[in-house]
């Protein structure tokens, strides 16, 4: 019954994308800041319903830890679902530092850009140095960003090292790094599965870190350190 819930959830997604993205995009001709807020809100709305029809139950901590300014949120990735879990919490809107397949995706990728997402290339440097500034100068606006440094999805229990380079967002745009840990979510849809499962997901915010306070060989070790420290939010 909740697979069932969750296609019709995705077909009237997409069918109602069309008008709430031609929206999006005239409020974006006169505000880009009006714009991510407007998605922001929907997008927190569609994750509300999407985590509702799936029958989640959320235990979360540190809240409090989140700052009211723009951050760069690093954690675990483990599920598609860790998305709206994450997005449900986020008090001021927020894009995801995404895959660049993504950005293939019609519709999807649409959405995804109109609620301030970046897709990264990490196989064309150009590319991937674009897409580092844009989120640098998006992170110098007010808005938020999401990165999993594991760069993918990890087929075992154990995460993946962190890409050291990754964190640069935050340390170049003067924001401190919000670190959690999520569990859970990948008992919801697990791979290669259309059986959708309710599920117990934890979520786990840390508090915020300034890289600038870190020295120079600190700094070198830095994404080891962050690792660490999600490690212990799971």
């Amino acid at each position: 019954m909740r697979s069932f819930l969750i296609l019709i959830y995705f077909i009237l997604f997409f069918l109602l994308t069309l008008p709430f993205l031609l929206l999006a995009y005239i409020i974006g001709v006169f505000s880009k800041k009006a714009q991510y807020k407007y998605t922001y809100y929907v997008g927190k709305g569609w994750s509300n319903i999407l985590l509702f029809l799936a029958g989640t139950k959320i235990t979360v901590t540190g809240l409090h830890n989140i700052p009211d300014g723009p951050a760069l949120f690093v954690g675990n990735h483990r599920s598609l679902f860790d998305i709206p879990a994450l997005y449900r919490f986020f008090p001021n809107p927020t894009g995801f530092v995404s895959k660049n397949e993504m950005s293939k995706l019609p519709i999807m990728s649409w959405w995804m850009s109109s609620i301030g997402c970046i897709f990264l290339n990490r196989d064309d440097v150009r590319a991937a140095m674009k897409t580092m500034l844009l989120g640098i100068d998006l992170l110098k606006q007010g808005q938020s960003l999401v990165i999993f440094p594991e760069g993918t999805r990890s087929k075992t229990e154990d995460m993946l090292p962190f890409k050291q380079g990754s964190l640069k967002f935050a340390q170049k745009a003067n924001v401190p790094i919000v670190p959690f840990g999520i569990s859970n979510t990948d008992q919801i849809l697990k791979k290669n599965s259309l059986n959708v499962k309710s599920a117990n997901i934890t979520l786990n915010f840390g508090e915020p870190i300034d890289l600038n306070t870190l020295s120079k060989e600190e700094l070198k070790k830095s994404a080891e350190y962050v690792q660490d420290i999600v490690k212990s939010l799971i």
